[in-house]
């Protein structure tokens, strides 16, 4: 494990997560009617864009490269420089994002990957997608003729996909052209393939490293092989009229990630049942719990979703904080390996409270969307959806701070380690 790649992606990483607490609570607080922060809607549309473009592509993608990082062993000099220079690139390409907002950028709220019109920010998507196929392609590299354990293996398949999604966004580009919702519906998808891949590396580190637990078999390498192979036919969508792709990415996502994740789902769920006792006091454990509870829950709401109203945010808020718990007890895991101290009365409460806002967060955002509250909007006409959105409002500050929380310790331990 090269230590310093990795104090540097995790770096990248948590700082990542800063830009996207800000602009949630910003977003979040213009959604409470109690609140209201901004008097202009327009404002609620940036932050909430930029959000999660922080929040589901840019931190994903960074702990993508920390995980490439720990699974990886024997760098050579080539690939080390792969790796520095893929960091630099998306470094400059994040703070290129960040800064888009200050131009009066119009935002596009559309699923999976959303947009602010300007050259800043799509130049600085660029940047971070070169930076992440330099590190992907490092990764690749390394594992050719080379045993891997579980969760190398699992990282193998999120490169190989990650590579898919970025040349999906290519063909896309030449298909649709500045269809915007077109251009990004379909590599958005696949994204979520190499993100659910991810998170599943990171809950087989935890329960081995964590739990003694390794579900390291046949069976399980041919079940992850699945994400793949989905992962590749997708972009076949694009021979299809363009009436009839989105439907069909839908359905790929429902029917062919969804069903393995059931099995990988209830793999680790069971391992965590089997348990004598699971010490919850410990962030890793509980981050793991976390997890796979939110990934279950905003699953099963997944079913209940429509596109018109407030059950779909309920889905995908569940199933993506999912993947960033699994990633937060990964972290704590890192520290650990690589003797940085960190604050552990802090660590110890962080998981739940962010765990706890997330559930806070679904709840209020299903109760809504049980009342046909639409979406992408800040106002509501009925008593029930206000509560409800109250209630969302509620759990985004007890999130927002074990969010902050997570930053805040890592972040310091991250700096002092460096110094």
């Amino acid at each position: 494990m090269n230590s310093a790649h990795l104090h540097r992606w995790l770096l990248f990483s948590v700082f990542s997560l800063v830009f996207a607490g800000v602009f949630a609570f910003f977003a979040a607080m213009a959604r409470t009617p109690a609140v209201r922060l901004f008097p202009v809607e327009e404002l609620f549309r940036v932050a909430l864009v930029v959000h999660v473009i922080f929040a589901v592509v840019i931190w994903f993608l960074g702990f993508k490269a920390v995980l490439w990082c720990y699974c990886a062993a024997g760098r050579g000099s080539a690939v080390s420089r792969l790796w520095s220079y893929g960091l630099y690139a998306a470094i400059a390409g994040m703070l290129m994002v960040a800064a888009s907002p200050l131009f009066s950028a119009r935002p596009l709220l559309i699923d999976y990957i959303p947009l602010l019109l300007h050259p800043l920010y799509f130049g600085g998507l660029i940047l971070i997608a070169l930076g992440m196929s330099a590190v992907a392609l490092a990764y690749i590299k390394h594992s050719t003729g080379v045993k891997l354990d579980l969760p190398s293996y699992t990282m193998l398949l999120a490169a190989f996909v990650l590579f898919v999604t970025f040349l999906s966004f290519f063909s896309s580009a030449f298909i649709n052209g500045t269809d915007y919702r077109a251009l990004v519906w379909g590599p958005g998808h696949i994204f979520q393939v190499a993100s659910t891949l991810a998170m599943a590396a990171a809950w087989f580190i935890l329960l081995r490293e964590t739990l003694g637990r390794d579900l390291d078999s046949p069976p399980v390498r041919r079940l992850l092989l699945l994400y793949l192979a989905v992962a590749m036919l997708m972009p076949g969508i694009y021979f299809f009229p363009r009436s009839e792709q989105f439907w069909l990415f839908t359905r790929a996502m429902m029917y062919g990630i969804a069903l393995p994740s059931v099995f990988v789902g209830l793999l680790v769920l069971r391992a965590l049942a089997e348990q004598p006792s699971l010490e919850l006091r410990n962030p890793e454990v509980a981050s793991l719990v976390y997890s796979s509870v939110l990934f279950g829950t905003g699953g099963a709401m997944g079913f209940f979703a429509t596109s018109a109203d407030l059950r779909v945010p309920a889905h995908y808020h569940g199933v993506l904080g999912a993947v960033t718990l699994a990633f937060m007890g990964a972290t704590y895991l890192l520290l650990r390996k690589l003797d940085i101290p960190y604050s552990r009365r802090a660590a110890m409460l962080q998981p739940h409270l962010y765990g706890a806002g997330l559930l806070l967060i679904i709840s209020g955002l299903f109760w809504a969307g049980m009342q046909s509250a639409p979406r992408k909007t800040v106002e509501y006409a009925d008593s029930a959806t206000r509560l409800a959105m109250n209630l969302m409002g509620l759990g985004s500050v007890v999130a927002v701070v074990g969010g902050a929380a997570f930053v805040g310790v890592v972040l310091l331990a991250l700096l002092r380690a460096g110094r």
